[in-house]
């Protein structure tokens, strides 16, 4: 079996507007299919295009010799959702067996954690899941209570309960009859004679003998599983030919680890990803993945952006972890990044600022003069400012400082949107149940959010705190609809699911407006790619010469993976302020780093976000920051940025 030119062709026709074509570094991966990748690839490279490409022409070259097929492992149903879509009927031969489609938490869960569980149990999991898990560790949290190390050892946690539902669980060996020792607690007593190690274990056993697992637990005792037992390995490869890895560079090493012990040498595994935007947990640690060469790796660059203009792409090359001296941008785009300097008490000027650079400045699209506002319009890429730290700090910058009104809607990283209950139940016939049911929680809480309906905190629900609030103001009820998830799921019948929806609002005494109503009883299918996530809290608005301007505000992890036609970075501080970790890179000095490193965490947060905008980048940094490496205006920025001054 060989991919063709001809081949190419015909995809290129599908997938790529204009008469365009896929460059050399693309063909190449298209191509190669007898040999394991690291394909490392540049903020809009094109990667997902080309991968969908690639996974087109191979379902039309189905059924593999001995009835081989296709493994496609993502991180969030929202890249799943993308390749869906793009892929359209043609997602039909992929989706069906011997295929696999899905993200990596539902291929650990349905071929290891769930068959491990049984073993271990002789049941089935109730549910895997972090939202019901704490759910089932608040009813127990009494066997918590007065122990006094772990008051006093929580830290910055709220809650004693908090604290513990943190804690990593290694399972080490099936449970016996008495469940004795056959985990262990990763956290500070490793003395397991201790009372306070004791009461957690016993804590935690009580949980996974009820059917309740976390989504690290799935994965660790996955890992246990395919340690037991080394022909699993076997019987995965001989069903894959092909395994490909979708944001590699946000693969945990449990994952990673898991992954290469599923598939032998006899497949052919390629991740695909950056890793310079490994960014998922928000900590200092690093990525997993490392696209290195090795004996059974060999690896491939994309170093073309279709995104970045040249002059952004010049900030970019730089800052990143692994420094791409390679890096090309759009040359037909000229527009400087903006570095805008202000002073104490003048953070709230900068979104104005902003407002107006976006409506004054201007450039040639489609052969038509157009500001930054309308271009935004016709290429439906939002406009967008965005921070590192959201939260309000006493002593440093947050996006608070900018947008006091300013309020993460959910605490997931990616979070997904659905423009009404109905688009997200036609999009879901191929999800898991735990997944559809996620989705559900989604819509509900996106209803409650267009009534105004808030928390008793007063601020936007999260998953967790409408589950956990549901079930206490009447368990009865949502008992009841929770048991029918599976039932809407398996049931073409929307009718019935809008109406027990509305049916358990209802019943938590929960009253909707019109528009709350008709966002989850109307059915008609929406485009999903154009939709803007409804949180008027977050978004700014300002009137520039009787042209009124409106912008999301977000942070880095909330953006990721978006395309931007402007970008603002908000300077805000962890630890130290986020722009002081690479003072040398806004300068144009590219430097690699030495692994482990600190200052990677805030290159890699600052590499995503600078790299979202096709037009326009703008930087907001403190005047002392800036005085830090300019002493004197020793410094000349402006060959690469225009530097605007508000401190003035």
């Amino acid at each position: 079996m060989e991919i063709t030119d001809k081949d190419i062709e015909k995809a290129e026709k599908i997938f790529l507007e204009n008469n365009y074509h896929f460059n050399d570094e693309r063909r190449k991966f298209i191509k190669c299919i007898d040999s394991s990748l690291h394909i490392q690839a540049c903020p809009g490279s094109g990667k997902t295009t080309a991968l969908l490409a690639k996974l087109y022409i191979l379902s039309e070259k189905m059924p593999f010799e001995n009835n081989q097929g296709i493994c496609v492992l993502t991180h969030t149903n929202v890249a799943i959702d993308i390749i869906k879509r793009k892929l359209g009927e043609r997602a039909d031969k992929l989706l069906s067996y011997p295929n696999f489609f899905g993200t990596i938490q539902s291929f650990v869960d349905k071929y290891l954690a769930i068959p491990a569980y049984i073993k271990c149990f002789n049941k089935r999991p109730k549910y895997i899941d972090n939202d019901f898990f704490y759910i089932r560790m608040k009813k127990n949290e009494i066997a918590l209570k007065n122990n006094n190390w772990i008051t006093n050892n929580k830290g910055s946690y709220d809650s004693e309960l908090d604290f513990v539902s943190d804690i990593d669980v290694r399972f080490n060996k099936s449970p016996k009859n008495n469940n004795d020792d056959w985990f262990d607690l990763n956290f500070k007593i490793k003395n397991k004679k201790s009372i306070t190690y004791k009461k957690i274990y016993r804590f935690f056993n009580d949980i996974f003998n009820q059917g309740y697992l976390r989504y690290k637990d799935a994965f660790y005792l996955a890992k246990l599983y395919l340690d037991k037992y080394n022909e699993i390995s076997n019987i995965f490869s001989s069903r894959f030919k092909f395994v490909f890895i979708d944001e590699a560079q946000d693969t945990s090493e449990i994952q990673k680890e898991i992954i290469e012990k599923c598939f032998n040498e006899n497949v052919i595994i390629q991740w695909k990803g950056d890793v310079n935007q490994g960014i998922m947990n928000d900590n200092f640690t690093e990525s997993a993945w490392n696209p290195q060469k090795d004996d059974r790796y060999d690896v491939m660059t994309f170093s073309e952006s279709h995104r970045l203009s040249q002059p952004i792409a010049n900030v970019v090359k730089n800052i990143a972890v692994n420094p791409d001296n390679n890096l090309e941008g759009n040359t037909a785009l000229e527009l400087k990044p903006k570095l805008i300097i202000f002073n104490d008490d003048q953070e709230q000027q900068i979104l104005e600022k902003f407002a107006e650079l976006i409506i004054n400045t201007k450039y040639i699209y489609n052969n038509e003069e157009l500001n930054i506002y309308e271009i935004s319009k016709r290429t439906n890429n939002p406009i967008k400012a965005i921070g590192w730290v959201g939260k309000e700090k006493d002593n440093g910058l947050s996006i608070k400082s900018y947008f006091p009104d300013f309020e993460k809607r959910l605490k997931n990283k990616r979070r997904l949107y659905f423009p009404n209950l109905y688009t997200m139940y036609q999009l879901s016939k191929d999800v898991s149940v735990k997944s559809f049911k996620e989705r559900t929680f989604i819509c509900i809480i996106e209803a409650l959010n267009i009534s105004e309906i808030n928390s008793t905190k007063g601020k936007v629900y999260s998953r967790t705190e409408f589950i956990s609030w549901a079930s206490q103001n009447n368990k009865e009820s949502f008992d009841k609809f929770l048991s029918k998830i599976a039932n809407y799921y398996l049931n073409n019948d929307f009718g019935k699911f809008s109406e027990n929806v509305i049916e358990l609002l209802d019943n938590l005494n929960i009253k909707l407006n019109d528009k709350s109503k008709k966002y989850i009883q109307e059915s008609t299918l929406m485009e999903t790619e154009q939709q803007q996530v409804n949180n008027s809290l977050n978004v700014f608005k300002h009137s520039i010469n009787n042209e009124d301007v409106e912008f999301f505000i977000d942070t880095v992890h909330g953006i990721k993976g978006e395309t931007h036609t402007a970008t603002l970075y908000l300077e805000t501080k962890y630890y130290s302020n986020s722009l002081n970790y690479l003072i040398d890179k806004i300068q144009g000095i590219a430097k690699k780093s030495n692994p482990g490193d600190k200052k990677n965490k805030a290159k890699k947060i600052i590499y995503v976000a600078f790299s979202r905008p096709t037009h326009l980048l703008c930087v907001s940094m403190h005047k002392n920051e800036f005085e830090k490496f300019n002493k004197n205006g020793q410094i000349d920025l402006n060959n690469t940025w225009d530097i605007i001054r508000l401190d003035n």
